[in-house]
């Protein structure tokens, strides 16, 4: 396996690489309006992410897009958070890439460090990263054969004998369906995994979202402390 999950952890390493999605910066605040109280979630993540950084000798960070929540505006908080995550977190790291998420509209204007990279698709030698919410160029799956992806908040939802729901985000690796991939009917794509939300505030869904949605068989479900559900 050319990738380590970090156990107990809601990210993995790939070669020089730490690797995370979906931290929905600004969800705080829609809890907030909601009646919860809750800290700003700035200061935590970064504190999580150096934790991490040490952990792994990781040298290099990708976020697997939606670094910020609202859509399609910009929220005050985002407004400020944003470019301070950035800030703190391009003096940790060599290089930073956002693969850019279906939240993540004008977040361009709220980086300013010159190590970190906004872009729709990264390719590591065969190993590829995107957000996972829209197809990625046509260029990008002749040469992926490992699909490393976020957007769908992956969940696994297990009742006890009292009928009590728990809830467990997870890793969720599987096949591809070529024959729904009428698109990239000559993809090399061999696997794909779908990594859990850095945000402990969500929930996570049992289905899956984004077009590698119905084509994505053979499924594993690892729970974080690396348990194999299936």
């Amino acid at each position: 396996m050319e990738y380590v999950l970090l156990q107990d952890e809601r990210a993995l390493l790939f070669r020089e690489f730490l690797v995370i999605g979906d931290l929905h910066l600004g969800y705080a605040k829609t809890l907030e309006e909601r009646g919860y109280s809750i800290p700003n979630q700035v200061n935590e993540f970064v504190k999580r992410i150096k934790e991490l950084k040490t952990k792994t000798n990781a040298k290099k960070l990708i976020i697997l897009g939606d670094v910020k929540h609202m859509v399609p505006k910009i929220s005050y908080d985002e407004k400020y958070d944003i470019p301070n995550f950035f800030y703190e977190l391009s003096k940790e790291f060599e290089e930073i890439i956002v693969t850019k998420g279906n939240h993540d509209g004008r977040i361009e204007a709220m980086v300013h460090e010159k190590n970190v990279k906004i872009l729709k698709e990264f390719l590591v030698g065969h190993v590829g990263f995107i957000h996972g919410h829209a197809w990625p160029s046509e260029e990008f799956m002749s040469k992926c054969k490992i699909l490393v992806m976020g957007h769908s908040h992956p969940n696994f939802k297990l009742e006890d004998k009292l009928g009590v729901r728990h809830n467990f985000p997870c890793w969720v690796i599987g096949k591809l369906n070529k024959k729904k991939m009428t698109k990239f009917k000559d993809t090399t794509i061999e696997e794909a995994l779908i990594v859990p939300t850095f945000n402990r505030l969500f929930m996570g869904y049992e289905h899956f979202a984004g077009p590698f949605s119905k084509a994505l068989k053979k499924r594993d479900i690892f729970l974080l402390d690396l348990t194999k559900i299936k």
